[in-house]
C-alpha cells in the first residue's frame, strides 16, 4: 500500500503539481480513503518526501558508476556531468525540484542534502585532481553548466544538442583551468 500512495504522490506531484498535492488529491489517485494514509505516513509531506527519495539511489549509483569507470580526472567531470544531465533527463528534473522546493520532511531533507554533498564531493576530487587551487570553482562552474543544460532540456532543447554541447563546454573548462 505504500508504494501505491508514492505513486499517487507522485502522479500529482508530477502532473498536478505542488501546489494540488492534499491528501484528498493522493488518497483520490490511490483509490484509498483520505484518513487511511496515516496508516503508512504521519504527513503528506512524509509523501513527498518519499516520492524525492525514491529517485536518489539509482540517479547517484549511475553518476558514481559512470566517474568509477574512469581514471581519468578530466574524464570522470566529463562523465559527472553528461549523466547528471541524463539522469535529469530520465526523471524529469524540474517536477522534481518543485517538489523539493516545498515542506520536505526533516529526514527527506537530510537525505537529499547528503546526497548531493556526495555527489559534489566526488566532482571536488575529480577538480583537485586538475587544479588544486581551483577545485570548488571548477566543480561550482560544473555545475553551474550542468544546471543552465537541464534547464534547456525541461524547456524542450533537444536533449542530446543539449548533452553535446555540456560536454564541449566542460571539456574546455578543464582545459582552461590546466592552463
Amino acid at each position: 500500500m505504500l508504494t501505491s500512495l508514492i505513486d499517487a504522490a507522485e502522479q500529482v506531484l508530477r502532473y498536478e503539481g505542488p501546489d494540488q498535492f492534499t491528501t484528498s488529491a493522493v488518497s483520490a489517485r490511490a483509490g484509498v480513503a483520505r484518513n487511511s494514509i496515516y496508516r503508512y505516513v504521519d504527513s503528506v509531506d512524509d509523501l513527498r518526501g518519499l516520492v524525492v527519495e525514491r529517485y536518489m539511489p539509482a540517479w547517484f549509483r549511475a553518476v558514481q558508476e559512470a566517474m568509477d569507470a574512469t581514471s581519468d580526472p578530466a574524464q570522470q567531470i566529463v562523465a559527472w556531468a553528461l549523466t547528471n544531465l541524463e539522469q535529469a533527463t530520465i526523471a524529469g528534473h524540474g517536477w522534481l525540484m518543485k517538489v523539493g522546493d516545498k515542506r520536505l520532511n526533516q529526514q527527506a531533507a537530510g537525505t537529499v542534502n547528503q546526497a548531493h554533498q556526495n555527489m559534489f564531493a566526488g566532482l571536488g576530487e575529480a577538480w583537485a585532481q586538475i587544479s588544486a587551487p581551483n577545485a570548488r570553482l571548477g566543480a561550482a562552474m560544473t555545475g553551474g553548466l550542468l544546471n543552465s543544460c537541464m534547464k534547456q532540456v525541461e524547456a524542450g532543447m533537444d536533449s542530446h544538442e543539449v548533452a553535446a554541447g555540456l560536454e564541449r563546454a566542460v571539456r574546455a573548462l578543464v582545459e582552461a583551468f590546466r592552463r
